[in-house]
């Protein structure tokens, strides 16, 4: 990657599956390896299972926003949210989308039906240059807690090598997290693992 541009990751979800400590991770590797980092999130519905997003841009510049078309990847936890960034892709973008379902509380109060999964990585696909379907759910399961989705797919983003930071700074900055970074290093593992295959 051209050291003189910045790369714009768009990370969504819903709230409680770790949308903005995947985020941190990433930002404490890069900055672990010398890059200049900025991470920004909105978070208003997060404690209610509403929509979060967060970015990362990585490389010169002081803004955390990514305006249309401005994302090089996305990292989807929820395939509903990854349709919600749609104006923000390109042909450029790569995608990874976890196929886990989680109806927004909104949907439910309307009592209207979770959109057509198949219509959804369509139209994802007709917006970006390729989408990476990963079943996060079982993948976290496997990894021995299903809170651990997020950085199973982290893990897949980064064995595309879109990333910009090492794969080791990022297991380095799962390992210094604390109590579960060892779970986090394992989830983070099976989700590049998933990709290779």
């Amino acid at each position: 990657m051209n050291p003189n541009r910045r790369f714009r990751l768009l990370l969504v979800g819903v709230g409680g599956q770790g949308v903005l400590s995947a985020a941190r991770m990433l930002g404490e590797a890069a900055l672990a390896e010398g890059k200049q980092v900025v991470v920004g999130q909105i978070h208003g519905m997060s404690q209610r299972g509403g929509s979060v997003e967060s970015t990362v841009l990585i490389g010169p510049g002081r803004s955390s926003f990514i305006g249309p078309g401005g994302a090089d990847a996305l990292l989807a936890l929820e395939p509903l949210e990854a349709m919600r960034a749609l104006p923000r892709l390109s042909r450029r973008t790569r995608v990874v989308v976890s196929l886990g379902k989680i109806p927004p509380f909104t949907l439910a109060q309307k009592g209207q039906p979770y959109p057509d999964l198949d219509g959804v990585l369509a139209a994802l696909r007709g917006a970006a240059r390729d989408v990476i379907t990963v079943d996060g759910p079982a993948l976290a399961e496997a990894a021995g807690s299903a809170r651990a989705l997020n950085m199973v797919m982290l893990g897949a983003l980064a064995s595309l090598g879109v990333l910009p930071v090492s794969l080791e700074a990022v297991e380095k900055a799962l390992q210094d997290s604390g109590p579960g970074g060892q779970a986090g290093c394992r989830a983070f593992r099976l989700g590049g693992k998933a990709i290779a295959r």
